[in-house]
Protein backbone atom coordinates (compact mmCIF):
# COMPACT_ATOMS: atom_id res chain seq x y z
CA UNK A 1 0.00 0.00 0.00
CA UNK A 2 1.41 3.39 -0.99
CA UNK A 3 2.04 6.04 1.57
CA UNK A 4 -0.38 8.37 -0.24
CA UNK A 5 -3.18 5.80 0.14
CA UNK A 6 -2.43 5.37 3.83
CA UNK A 7 -2.46 9.13 4.27
CA UNK A 8 -5.81 9.39 2.46
CA UNK A 9 -7.25 6.69 4.75
CA UNK A 10 -6.00 8.54 7.82
CA UNK A 11 -7.54 11.79 6.66
CA UNK A 12 -10.81 9.96 5.96
CA UNK A 13 -10.86 8.69 9.53
CA UNK A 14 -10.29 12.19 10.84
CA UNK A 15 -13.30 13.46 8.94
CA UNK A 16 -15.52 10.64 10.18
CA UNK A 17 -14.64 11.41 13.80
CA UNK A 18 -16.18 14.86 13.59
CA UNK A 19 -19.23 13.37 11.87
CA UNK A 20 -19.47 10.81 14.68
CA UNK A 21 -19.23 13.59 17.24
CA UNK A 22 -22.06 15.45 15.55
CA UNK A 23 -24.07 12.22 15.42
CA UNK A 24 -23.62 11.69 19.17
CA UNK A 25 -24.64 15.29 19.80
CA UNK A 26 -27.86 14.72 17.86
CA UNK A 27 -28.51 11.44 19.67
CA UNK A 28 -28.09 13.11 23.05
CA UNK A 29 -30.24 16.07 22.04
CA UNK A 30 -33.16 14.22 20.45
CA UNK A 31 -32.91 11.21 22.78
CA UNK A 32 -33.07 13.51 25.78
CA UNK A 33 -36.12 15.26 24.36
CA UNK A 34 -37.93 11.99 23.66
CA UNK A 35 -37.11 10.63 27.12
CA UNK A 36 -38.30 13.82 28.83
CA UNK A 37 -41.60 13.85 26.92
CA UNK A 38 -42.04 10.10 27.54
CA UNK A 39 -41.38 10.60 31.27
CA UNK A 40 -43.94 13.36 31.56
CA UNK A 41 -46.43 11.29 29.55
CA UNK A 42 -45.90 8.29 31.87
CA UNK A 43 -46.50 10.48 34.92
CA UNK A 44 -49.68 11.95 33.38
CA UNK A 45 -50.95 8.48 32.45
CA UNK A 46 -50.17 7.24 35.98
CA UNK A 47 -51.97 10.20 37.52
CA UNK A 48 -54.92 9.74 35.19
CA UNK A 49 -55.20 6.03 36.10
CA UNK A 50 -54.81 6.74 39.81
CA UNK A 51 -57.36 9.53 39.82
CA UNK A 52 -60.09 7.37 38.29
CA UNK A 53 -60.21 4.74 40.98
CA UNK A 54 -60.86 5.00 44.68
CA UNK A 55 -59.33 1.67 45.61
CA UNK A 56 -55.76 1.82 46.86
CA UNK A 57 -54.72 -1.57 45.49
CA UNK A 58 -55.74 -0.37 41.98
CA UNK A 59 -53.81 2.94 42.38
CA UNK A 60 -50.51 1.28 43.35
CA UNK A 61 -49.69 -0.15 39.88
CA UNK A 62 -50.40 3.23 38.27
CA UNK A 63 -48.24 4.94 40.87
CA UNK A 64 -45.35 2.53 40.34
CA UNK A 65 -45.52 2.20 36.55
CA UNK A 66 -46.48 5.77 35.81
CA UNK A 67 -44.75 7.71 38.55
CA UNK A 68 -41.50 5.86 39.01
CA UNK A 69 -41.06 5.03 35.32
CA UNK A 70 -41.84 8.66 34.47
CA UNK A 71 -39.29 9.96 36.98
CA UNK A 72 -36.68 7.55 35.66
CA UNK A 73 -37.30 8.67 32.08
CA UNK A 74 -37.15 12.34 33.10
CA UNK A 75 -33.83 11.86 34.91
CA UNK A 76 -32.40 9.89 31.98
CA UNK A 77 -33.55 12.58 29.54
CA UNK A 78 -32.06 15.31 31.73
CA UNK A 79 -28.73 13.47 31.88
CA UNK A 80 -28.87 13.07 28.11
CA UNK A 81 -29.34 16.82 27.73
CA UNK A 82 -26.46 17.32 30.14
CA UNK A 83 -24.27 15.07 27.97
CA UNK A 84 -25.32 17.09 24.90
CA UNK A 85 -24.37 20.29 26.69
CA UNK A 86 -20.99 18.85 27.72
CA UNK A 87 -20.14 17.68 24.20
CA UNK A 88 -21.04 21.12 22.83
CA UNK A 89 -18.92 22.80 25.48
CA UNK A 90 -15.95 20.54 24.71
CA UNK A 91 -16.24 21.23 20.97
CA UNK A 92 -16.49 24.99 21.51
CA UNK A 93 -13.50 24.87 23.86
CA UNK A 94 -11.46 23.03 21.22
CA UNK A 95 -12.48 25.56 18.55
CA UNK A 96 -11.58 28.51 20.77
CA UNK A 97 -8.26 26.86 21.64
CA UNK A 98 -7.52 26.42 17.94
CA UNK A 99 -8.41 30.06 17.27
CA UNK A 100 -6.21 31.18 20.16
CA UNK A 101 -3.35 29.06 18.82
CA UNK A 102 -3.73 30.62 15.38
CA UNK A 103 -3.83 34.09 16.92
CA UNK A 104 -0.72 33.29 18.97
CA UNK A 105 1.12 32.10 15.87
CA UNK A 106 0.10 35.26 14.03
CA UNK A 107 1.24 37.44 16.92
CA UNK A 108 4.53 35.52 17.09
CA UNK A 109 5.10 36.08 13.38
CA UNK A 110 4.30 39.77 13.82
CA UNK A 111 6.72 40.00 16.76
CA UNK A 112 9.46 38.32 14.72
CA UNK A 113 8.82 40.72 11.84
CA UNK A 114 8.92 43.68 14.21
CA UNK A 115 12.14 42.38 15.75
CA UNK A 116 13.67 42.06 12.28
CA UNK A 117 12.64 45.63 11.47
CA UNK A 118 14.08 46.86 14.76
CA UNK A 119 17.33 44.97 14.12
CA UNK A 120 17.52 46.56 10.67
CA UNK A 121 16.93 50.00 12.20
CA UNK A 122 19.62 49.24 14.78
CA UNK A 123 22.05 48.26 12.02
CA UNK A 124 21.22 51.46 10.13
CA UNK A 125 21.60 53.46 13.32
CA UNK A 126 24.96 51.82 13.99
CA UNK A 127 26.04 52.55 10.43
CA UNK A 128 25.21 56.21 10.93
CA UNK A 129 27.55 56.43 13.88
CA UNK A 130 30.56 54.48 12.61
CA UNK A 131 32.23 57.22 10.49
CA UNK A 132 31.98 55.24 7.28
CA UNK A 133 30.39 58.03 5.26
CA UNK A 134 32.11 60.82 3.41
CA UNK A 135 31.26 64.45 2.66
CA UNK A 136 32.99 67.23 0.80
CA UNK A 137 34.94 69.70 2.93
CA UNK A 138 32.17 72.30 2.86
CA UNK A 139 29.23 70.01 1.99
CA UNK A 140 26.16 69.33 4.09
CA UNK A 141 25.33 65.94 2.50
CA UNK A 142 26.97 62.66 3.45
CA UNK A 143 27.49 59.85 0.92
CA UNK A 144 28.63 56.28 0.63
CA UNK A 145 32.33 56.24 -0.30
CA UNK A 146 31.48 54.74 -3.71
CA UNK A 147 28.66 57.22 -4.52
CA UNK A 148 28.80 58.61 -8.07
CA UNK A 149 28.54 62.18 -6.74
CA UNK A 150 31.84 61.98 -4.82
CA UNK A 151 33.64 59.24 -6.79
CA UNK A 152 37.23 60.21 -7.61
CA UNK A 153 37.27 63.32 -5.45
CA UNK A 154 40.20 63.92 -3.13
CA UNK A 155 38.72 66.69 -0.97
CA UNK A 156 36.56 64.40 1.19
CA UNK A 157 36.27 64.09 4.94
CA UNK A 158 34.99 61.17 7.01
CA UNK A 159 31.67 61.81 8.75
CA UNK A 160 29.27 59.76 10.84
CA UNK A 161 26.11 61.28 9.42
CA UNK A 162 24.98 62.43 12.86
CA UNK A 163 26.56 65.85 12.69
CA UNK A 164 24.11 68.74 12.93
CA UNK A 165 22.96 70.00 9.54
CA UNK A 166 24.03 66.84 7.68
CA UNK A 167 21.51 65.02 5.51
CA UNK A 168 21.84 61.84 3.42
CA UNK A 169 22.51 61.89 -0.30
CA UNK A 170 19.41 61.21 -2.36
CA UNK A 171 21.30 59.23 -4.99
CA UNK A 172 23.18 56.67 -2.90
CA UNK A 173 20.83 56.93 0.09
CA UNK A 174 23.44 55.83 2.66
CA UNK A 175 20.90 55.23 5.42
CA UNK A 176 19.05 52.52 3.45
CA UNK A 177 22.08 51.09 1.64
CA UNK A 178 22.91 47.47 2.56
CA UNK A 179 25.55 46.97 5.22
CA UNK A 180 28.97 46.03 3.81
CA UNK A 181 31.63 44.65 6.12
CA UNK A 182 34.78 46.72 5.77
Amino acid sequence: MKIEDRLAQGVGKLRSRSERDELWERVFLFGGGVLLVGGFAAIVIGWFGTSHTALTFEQTPYLISGGLLGLGLIFTGAFSYFAYWLTRMVRETRESRDEATKAFKTMTEMAELLAAILREDEVNSTRLGDGRFVATLSGSMFHEPDCAVVAGRRDLRRVSGREPGMEPCRMCNPVLAPTVNA
